[in-house]
């Protein structure tokens, strides 16, 4: 058993293989995770890079797109449910999109799961590689003092990133060291039977409810958890399945996969091509016509990978 070197979130090289930006995340993801934490039972969640963990065990840590308390709050309503999802700030459960129109109908949603600890470490080191990818991902119009409004400092509530297009996230609550807090966080008194139970701290995000419910299951046998490398988050599957085009077939393979790997997907894009005469906007899932980003985003399945094995 080796101590982990820390990947970038799905193995990305936008800095040609820059030491010292990989030598900056691996300690940056480090000082987020303690060499060990109790978390539950005999076992602990641990940093892989401080202690060696064997790989008995890895598991997928799943939950979807759409936020979870607006679902319950508005379950016999859920159009308000979807029409509240599209601002930024409601957008908790690690998946976040922008919506893109055409005379007032979606022609195209991008989604990302790319966390602010990664840009705004690039930023500080390869600031032109910002711009860059800003320039290739989001609009060919993005200035450089859109992203840095003093020539120096990043803004990453920049126009590009908020209103008129997404890179990664905003929401205060969704960021690696989010995800990596959550995972260290102690089972209360009573165990936790379902993800909807694992509620400890007042929080009814889908996502961080099976985060907990997991790690918790896993330490309570006395296994040692810990994040697998390329540690991240990540959208690893959508499903259209019923969707129809406007003459009731079904909908062709619309999603492009912009960043990322199969199975660690960081940006993903729906747009339905100009030769087949129609919008995004004019697709019907389950005979309710695409009007929010937010009907999409509840077909992504996200995913936080870990592995476990026998500390002795």
């Amino acid at each position: 058993m080796d101590l982990v070197r820390f990947s970038a979130p799905a193995n990305l090289d936008d800095v040609d293989g820059s030491e010292d930006f990989h030598e900056r995340w691996h300690d940056l993801v480090s000082a987020l995770i303690k060499e060990s934490t109790k978390v539950s039972g005999r076992g602990a969640y641990v940093n892989p890079a401080l202690r060696a963990v064997r790989r008995d065990h890895e598991r997928t840590l799943t939950w979807t797109g759409l936020s979870r308390p607006l679902l319950m709050q508005h379950r016999d309503n859920r159009r308000a449910a979807y029409e509240q999802s599209e601002n930024r700030d409601k957008q908790i459960e690690y998946l976040e999109w922008h919506v893109t129109r055409v005379e007032g109908r979606i022609s195209r949603v991008t989604f990302t799961t790319e966390t602010p600890e990664y840009w705004k470490l690039l930023a500080a080191l390869h600031r032109d590689v910002v711009w860059d990818l800003y320039k290739r991902y989001v609009s060919p119009d993005v200035a450089f003092v859109d992203l840095f409004p003093d020539l120096s400092t990043y803004d990453p509530r920049n126009r590009w990133n908020t209103t008129d297009g997404i890179m990664h996230y905003i929401m205060r609550i969704n960021s690696l060291g989010d995800l990596l807090g959550v995972s260290q966080e102690y089972e209360p008194t009573h165990h936790a039977d379902d993800g909807y139970d694992a509620l400890p701290y007042s929080r009814a995000t889908g996502a961080d409810a099976r985060i907990n419910m997991d790690i918790w299951a896993m330490s309570r046998q006395g296994l040692h958890v810990a994040t697998a490398n390329r540690p991240g988050l990540y959208m690893i599957g959508w499903d259209d399945s019923g969707w129809t085009k406007p003459d009731g077939s079904p909908v062709d393979n619309y999603w492009t996969v912009d960043r990322g790997l199969k199975g660690a997907t960081v940006r993903l894009s729906y747009e339905v091509p100009d030769t087949e005469g129609f919008l995004v906007g004019d697709i019907r899932i389950g005979d309710r016509p695409i009007e929010f980003g937010s009907q999409i985003a509840e077909h992504i399945t996200m995913a936080a990978h870990v592995i476990c094995g026998d500390p002795s």
